[in-house]
């Protein structure tokens, strides 16, 4: 550490990197970036100079054995999460790592043993669990569960209707996604690079559901459609509660990307896409408004909600004049997806010796659970989630 900042190495400087990374490290004040690093050694140095980083490299190692870093970040292609982090762990280095931790169950096993063999921390960039928007549908909905409160003009059957049946304890969280593949490059389904959308994308949201119904654990899955595009995945957990992944590709941007529903005990708990939480079912709920994590269209949509990101990108696309967006041309509008909270939460983790917000065994699960929605839709059934696979004695 430096004048009470933790040194860090940025290893991967693509588009996530030069939007998220760099950005979110520069304004938190416990952290400062010495090393841009890239493959494309001018990639590198061009973020490098935008953001005020001294050291630029192509070659990794230069960036692990500096003893000055204490934290690097991962941003480069899936394949390449292992050798780095291996490398990191050995010389005491705590480790920010983008999703998916591994693309394979084995090589998420070596890095759990690397980490702790070196007694490192690792953290990996599963953001939705860190979203504001999302931790307060989680409490909405656990409030509710706890001490349930329902409408005075529910909907009942005469004479005092009937006992429930078990299955109407249970809740049901759908994710609802629809992307516009044109969007994508070709790593993102090289199997050796990206693996597909499953493992490079529906890893978000598989963890999203263990966080949401923790202390329970998954206990079958059963997945339909393409690994590399279009799909749908049902995961069952221990006490009966479903999580319904619905990852659509020939979508639209015109609309925003994921949609969240929790439906329980006889109420509704819906997220829209991270700048609005409304409630149905519980009487004197009001919804909430959140606020973004970059808002580049302040004169646009000032109501909030979304309603007003709506407003918000339709002065996005205007601002374009037809032609076809290019980031570089455009104000940044990004909501709220938990970015900046989940490295607040790691830098605190460090500091301060708590737990990783997203841990090496939360890494494990969501690409364990990918590799076996991948099977499930290659074998047409569903199967079993063991649970020394989720939580191994390693």
């Amino acid at each position: 550490m430096q004048d009470g900042k933790l040194i860090v190495g940025q290893i991967g400087c693509g588009a996530f990197a030069e939007h998220q990374d760099f950005p979110n490290f520069s304004k938190h004040p416990q952290t400062q970036v010495k090393w841009a690093c890239d493959i494309n050694k001018a990639r590198a140095s061009q973020i490098a100079e935008e953001y005020g980083v001294s050291n630029v490299t192509d070659n990794f190692m230069d960036v692990v054995n500096d003893p000055e870093i204490d934290l690097i970040k991962v941003c480069t292609t899936h394949e390449a999460h292992l050798p780095i982090i291996e490398a990191a762990a050995a010389k005491g280095i705590h480790i920010f790592c983008e999703k998916p931790m591994a693309m394979e169950e084995e090589e998420a096993w070596k890095i759990i043993s690397a980490i702790r063999k070196n007694n490192v921390k690792i953290c990996v960039d599963l953001n939705r669990r860190m979203a504001p928007s999302m931790h307060a549908l989680k409490k909405s909905w656990i409030d509710h569960k706890d001490n349930p409160a329902h409408q005075p003009w529910q909907y009942i059957e005469v004479d005092g209707g009937r006992p429930p049946f078990p299955e109407e304890a249970q809740t049901q969280f759908l994710v609802r996604v629809q992307d516009e593949s044109s969007s994508y490059r070709i790593p993102h389904f090289d199997p050796m690079k990206g693996g597909g959308c499953i493992i490079g994308e529906t890893v978000h949201w598989l963890d999203l559901a263990c966080w949401l119904f923790a202390p329970q654990l998954p206990v079958e899955i059963v997945a339909w459609g393409s690994s590399r595009f279009s799909h749908g995945i049902n995961l069952k957990f221990s006490e009966g509660d479903m999580a319904t992944i619905l990852f659509d590709c020939s979508g639209t941007f015109d609309f925003p990307k994921e949609t969240y529903e929790i439906c329980s005990n006889a109420a509704l708990f819906r997220n829209l896409y991270f700048v609005e939480n409304q409630y149905y079912g519980i009487p004197g709920k009001e919804n909430e408004i959140f606020d973004y994590q970059v808002d580049g269209y302040p004169e646009a949509g000032t109501q909030g909600g979304f309603s007003g990101y709506m407003d918000k990108y339709r002065a996005r696309v205007e601002s374009t004049g037809g032609q076809p967006i290019n980031r570089a041309n455009l104000n940044p509008l990004n909501v709220d997806k938990g970015h900046s909270s989940m490295l607040a939460a790691f830098v605190d983790a460090i500091l301060n010796d708590k737990p990783s917000p997203c841990d090496e065994i939360a890494g494990l699960s969501s690409t364990y659970l990918a590799k076996l929605a991948i099977q499930s839709i290659e074998l047409r059934q569903a199967l079993p989630v063991p649970v020394n696979r989720i939580l191994p004695a390693i």
